[in-house]
C-alpha cells in the first residue's frame, strides 16, 4: 500500500500539493484504491480513494494503526560532508536504518568543493526511503554546519558514539555493552569524511568526556563506516529497549 505524508489528516483526507501530483500522474492511482497516510505521529491511517480531481484527492478513512516499522530510540546522524553522490546514498541508508535526524558536518578534511550541501534534495531523499520502508515519518536533514558548532548538543543524548582511525581501544562491541540490560532512548553516531577526524576535532570530543572507539584494523571507506556503525548501534541499543 502506497504512503503519503501529510501533516494532519483531514475530516475528510484529502491529498494535495505534490503527494497528490505523485497519486494521481506518477502512479495513475484510481478510484477505490487504497493508500496509508502518515503524520508522523506513529500511526498509519488507512484510507480509500473516493475521487481524484485537477487539484486534490479526496479520501475516505478506512482505520488506524499503530506503525510497526519506527525506529525504537532517538538516533542522530552526525554525517560528515563527502565527495559527490555518496552524501545521497548514505542518507537513504540511514533512513532505512532508522535515524531520526540527519545532520551534514563541515570537518577540517571535507574538500572546499564538498562543502556545498544540497539540503531539499536529500530530504527529499529522506522522504522516499522513509516511503520505501514503511516509516510513519522521515528523518530531518539539517542544513550542513562546522564541527565546532555540534558539540554543545552532544551531551543531551544518552549514547554518543564516535569511531576514531587513531583509537586502539575500547572496540565498538565493547563499548556499546555497557548500555546491555539499560533503558537508552537517544544515540549520537559521529562519522568523519574521507580523511577522517583531525586531531584537534578528536581532542574536542574527548575533552567533552566522548570516548573514541575503534572498528578494527581495517580503514573503512566513510560511507561504508556510517552505515556499517549505524547498523551496529541500531541492533545493539534496540535491544535494550
Amino acid at each position: 500500500m502506497k504512503r503519503f505524508f501529510v501533516t494532519s489528516i483531514e475530516d475528510p483526507p484529502v491529498l494535495r500539493g505534490e503527494e497528490h501530483k505523485h497519486l494521481s500522474v506518477v502512479l495513475r492511482a484510481k478510484p477505490g484504491d487504497e493508500v496509508t497516510l502518515c503524520t508522523g505521529d506513529g500511526f498509519d491511517y488507512l484510507c480509500r480513494i473516493e475521487s481524484i480531481g485537477r487539484n486534490e484527492t479526496r479520501l475516505s478513512l478506512c482505520g488506524k494503526e499503530k506503525n510497526a516499522c519506527d525506529p525504537l530510540i532517538r538516533c542522530t546522524l552526525y554525517m560528515s560532508l563527502m565527495k559527490g553522490d555518496k552524501n545521497d546514498w548514505v542518507v537513504q541508508k540511514a533512513t532505512e536504518l532508522g535515524v531520526s535526524e540527519i545532520v551534514p558536518v563541515i570537518t577540517r578534511y571535507v574538500q572546499g568543493h564538498d562543502r556545498v550541501c544540497k539540503i531539499d534534495r536529500l530530504q527529499r531523499i529522506a522522504v522516499e526511503a522513509a516511503k520505501q520502508c514503511g516509516r510513519s515519518m522521515p528523518p530531518a536533514v539539517r542544513p550542513a554546519v562546522p564541527f565546532m558548532q555540534i558539540l554543545p548538543e552532544l551531551s543531551a543524548f544518552d549514547v554518543t558514539v564516535f569511531p576514531y582511525e587513531k583509537a586502539e581501544s575500547p572496540s565498538l562491541r565493547a563499548f556499546l555493552r555497557q548500555w546491555e540490560n539499560t533503558s537508552v532512548h537517544s544515540a549520537a553516531v559521529l562519522i568523519g569524511s574521507e580523511g577522517g577526524f583531525a586531531d584537534e576535532e578528536a581532542a574536542a570530543l574527548t575533552q567533552i568526556g566522548i570516548t573514541p572507539v575503534t572498528l578494527g584494523k581495517r580503514i573503512l571507506r566513510a560511507e561504508t563506516a556510517n552505515i556499517a556503525v549505524l547498523s551496529i548501534v541500531a541492533y545493539a541499543l534496540e535491544q535494550s529497549v
